[in-house]
């Protein structure tokens, strides 16, 4: 066990009690209670996946399919048709991985038709699109979910998805600033949490799928600038709640990937321990002090259920689906 100073005893408390607050707010996720932003369910489908709830809740999964677009993809907002490629990517890859327990004939479809909707809209330069995300953080939530979906449906040969991920990957290579961290002026010029998003969804499988010896060089540097970026308190990017949690989840792949625990570690649980010091009774607003609310919780959730992982032996890539 690697030392930690937040208590395990803590720790499982914490995860009982963010858990139990989410089923309470069920009418604010869950498509058996109707309609509802897919961003927020899909958050916490990661929550039911790393808590071995799948088998429990498989209409919580099961719904999703009543709700996909013709197309193959899924809107923000569930009973709407204007598809969102990040919200199709994320949608689907969870329905990839619920569906590794659940082995659902009618989810299977559902998530074959989303790999053909995925694959036709590529664009010239290896990207994707989204009217409300970066071009950036669209591109790699495609990359995660092709990863994904060759992991759990055992085609990693598959030559037509190998090449769209790679050129994805280029995309996002051919855009990494001398900092070392990705920056997009218009969605999160800071870089924090578009660069702790491509390190886990696009670079990590880039280095392990299609064995790109420099992605890991790219990854482990665009670490080091995160680290620096951290602030002596613990938080990133102004005390920004969403992107400490993902600077932190990010590290915790990163540096067990890599096997550099030892270096990371510390600088894990201090942003660690700043989230657990500032959240509310219940759950965690986006910034201190601000009220609770879904979606950040179920990333408080999250990111506490993978630190637990972190203080194991355990290989971090499981809880990414990185290998089964």
């Amino acid at each position: 066990m690697i030392m930690t100073m937040i208590d395990k005893e803590e720790l499982n408390s914490l995860i009982q009690s963010e858990w139990d607050y989410l089923e309470t707010k069920k009418g604010e996720w869950s498509l058996l209670e109707g309609e509802q932003d897919m961003e927020v369910l899909e958050h916490v489908l990661r929550c039911i996946l790393h808590l071995d709830l799948t088998q429990e809740k498989p209409l919580e999964f099961k719904e999703c399919v009543k709700v996909q677009n013709p197309d193959g993809g899924w809107s923000k907002e569930s009973h709407t048709d204007k598809t969102s490629m990040w919200i199709t990517t994320f949608v689907g890859l969870k329905l990839c991985r619920g569906n590794q327990i659940l082995m659902d004939p009618e989810i299977q479809a559902t998530i074959d038709k989303t790999l053909e909707y995925v694959l036709s809209m590529q664009e010239e330069k290896g990207h994707w699109s989204d009217s409300e995300w970066s071009h950036l953080d669209t591109t790699c939530s495609v990359t995660y979910f092709l990863t994904i979906y060759q992991v759990t449906q055992d085609k990693a040969d598959d030559e037509r998805i190998n090449k769209a991920r790679v050129r994805g990957f280029e995309f996002i290579r051919g855009w990494q600033q001398d900092s070392g961290l990705w920056k997009d002026d218009t969605f999160h010029p800071a870089g924090i949490e578009t660069t702790a998003h491509l390190m886990q969804y696009t670079l990590v499988p880039a280095y392990f799928m299609d064995k790109i010896e420099y992605a890991g060089k790219m990854c482990m540097e665009a670490a080091d600038s995160m680290v620096d970026a951290q602030a002596e308190n613990g938080s990133w990017d102004s005390e920004n709640i969403d992107h400490t949690m993902d600077a932190c989840r990010n590290l915790m792949l990163a540096s067990d990937t890599f096997k550099v625990k030892e270096k990371y570690t510390p600088v894990i649980e201090k942003g660690m321990r700043w989230l657990i010091n500032i959240k509310n009774e219940q759950g965690w607003g986006d910034f201190p002090q601000e009220p609770s609310n879904v979606e950040r919780t179920a990333d408080g959730l999250d990111t506490l259920l993978k630190y637990r992982r972190y203080c194991t032996k355990e290989p971090m890539s499981h809880f990414w689906a990185f290998s089964k």
